[in-house]
């Protein structure tokens, strides 16, 4: 198994090892070689004694603020909703019938 790890300098020129998946095992040395070796040693022994389990979360309805959701349904009640409706269409008639398509 490999895993990718960031290596940085500090101002002292000492070298910092530290596993992305697991940002909290952090291992430092005087060369990038011996951070990675510190590094792969906290590693080895974090998952020596270690195991992963599942856990189950209850998945929670996140509120969605989306402008289109909160217009979503507000015509369903209105009774001039049919001839606006209807009123669209002539338009489009009346604009495709000045203006027809080659």
């Amino acid at each position: 198994m490999s895993t990718a790890v960031l290596v940085t300098r500090d101002a002292d020129n000492h070298l910092t090892a530290r596993a992305l998946a697991l940002s909290d095992v952090v291992a430092t040395g005087a060369s990038e070689a011996e951070a990675l070796t510190a590094l792969h040693a906290a590693l080895a022994d974090l998952q020596a004694r270690s195991h992963i389990v599942q856990v189950d979360l209850p998945v929670l309805a996140a509120p969605v603020d989306d402008s289109w959701l909160r217009a979503g349904g507000i015509w369903a009640d209105d009774l001039s909703w049919e001839a606006f409706q209807e009123a669209i269409s002539t338009y489009c008639m009346a604009v495709d019938a000045e203006f027809p398509t080659p």
